[in-house]
């Protein structure tokens, strides 16, 4: 029974370290870097590098684009006009980026940046497609927080497996033992049953009677 419920325990954790898995490798690079900033303040959403003379950057919240612009010789010009919204361009590496402004809590989504080359032909998409995700709140958190709670979860997690490991071969060890020894012992029920075996049934005498009778 012990063995049963050990194993049924070690499943179970080893289907939490499945999930557990997942979102660990997520804060090793799989998941879009966080940007946490507080209220009113401004956010970088970084964009693909400035890669031809005639570009085109857009910005998607969600699946929703926001904000179009063109980029010629380093020469912004602003497709579509939106508050808030600022462009730069790196001159130094050619970096790009969208910068937001006054942030609010409706401001928390996924950020996209797509760019496309103008010119020279041919038309081409840039396939680097940077993604942030932006959390607004009332004061700033630790960007690593997340990351940090998995881990601690990933070492209890170990803990507690190599404490049940331990746990069922000292228990397997205990009960084998026993049957070893019980095995071995001679009990004085045994002993007479043995004795019964080989001796074989012993059936009593009987002695028969004469009776004299004078007539």
């Amino acid at each position: 029974m012990e063995i049963f419920r050990a194993s049924v325990t070690l499943l179970s954790l080893c289907l939490f370290h499945s999930s557990l898995s997942e979102t660990e490798s997520m804060c090793k690079g799989n998941l879009p870097p966080f940007q946490h900033v507080a209220l009113n303040s401004s956010v970088t959403v970084p964009c693909p590098v400035l890669s031809a003379p005639e570009m085109v950057f857009r910005l998607y919240k969600g699946s929703d684009e926001i904000f179009y612009i063109s980029v010629n010789n380093t020469i912004i010009s602003k497709i579509n006009n939106s508050p808030g919204m600022a462009f730069t361009v790196n001159v130094v590496d050619n970096s790009t980026s969208f910068i937001l402004n006054g942030v609010t809590k409706n401001t928390t989504a996924m950020y996209t940046c797509e760019a496309e080359r103008i010119f020279p032909p041919p038309f081409q998409q840039v396939e680097h497609k940077p993604q942030t995700i932006v959390f607004v709140e009332e004061r700033p958190v630790k960007q690593h927080a997340v990351c940090q709670d998995v881990s601690y979860l990933v070492v209890a997690f170990w803990v507690v497996l190599g404490a049940m490991v331990i746990y069922g071969l000292v228990t397997t060890c205990i009960v084998f033992n026993l049957r070893m020894k019980l095995s071995q012992m001679d009990t004085p029920f045994k002993d007479r049953e043995c004795r019964r075996k080989w001796q074989g049934v012993q059936h009593p005498t009987w002695q028969g009677f004469y009776i004299d009778t004078v007539v």
